[in-house]
């Protein structure tokens, strides 16, 4: 924004600006709550996972990596896991991410969301070793496999809700510079 810009032009902006942070916290807090989804039990979907993917291709300064850690770490005291576990994992997912990036924005749906599934295997998979580390005692994969799993088969709905408020945004962000 500069300084000529109006009110009504500033209000727009902040609006926008608005709607991927509105959206990343209500998944935040879904993936917080206990939600019991239809054949899973007590398994939780990684859904703030999925935002931090997405925008690390879309968008990458939409979500800088100081909020992810924080948003990990929040994720840790939540949810009774190590403090640091998500947070690694979840800065980790950004940087490679953001590394691929020119390579997965020119891609289909299909490959992207073939990233994903990668993505949160491996993310299932370190958050369980890290665990393990921690406590010195693995728990089963079965539950951890099942989560990944539920992430998969959800992703495309909630890379729907992404992608609309993707489009939502500036063409340029002021100091979230525009890297589509």
């Amino acid at each position: 924004m500069n300084a000529t810009s109006t009110i009504t032009e500033r209000l727009d902006f902040g609006g926008r600006m608005i709607a991927p942070y509105g959206l990343m916290a209500l998944l935040f807090i879904f993936n917080t709550i206990s939600l019991s989804y239809p054949l899973t039990g007590g398994i939780k979907a990684p859904l703030i996972l999925m935002a931090i993917y997405y925008w690390s291709i879309f968008r990458p300064t939409i979500v800088p990596s100081w909020l992810v850690f924080v948003v990990g770490g929040i994720l840790d005291m939540l949810s009774g896991l190590p403090l640091g576990v998500n947070a690694f994992v979840f800065v980790a997912v950004q940087w490679i991410v953001s590394d691929q990036r020119r390579f997965l924005m020119g891609q289909p749906f299909i490959m992207v969301w073939s990233g994903f599934c990668l993505v949160v295997a491996l993310c299932g998979l370190a958050q369980w070793l890290l665990f393990g580390l921690v406590h010195l005692h693995w728990t089963p994969l079965q539950p951890v496999w099942t989560s990944a799993v539920l992430g998969m088969f959800i992703f495309p709905f909630v890379n729907v809700m992404l992608h609309l408020t993707h489009k939502l945004l500036p063409a340029r962000s002021g100091n979230f510079s525009s890297q589509t």
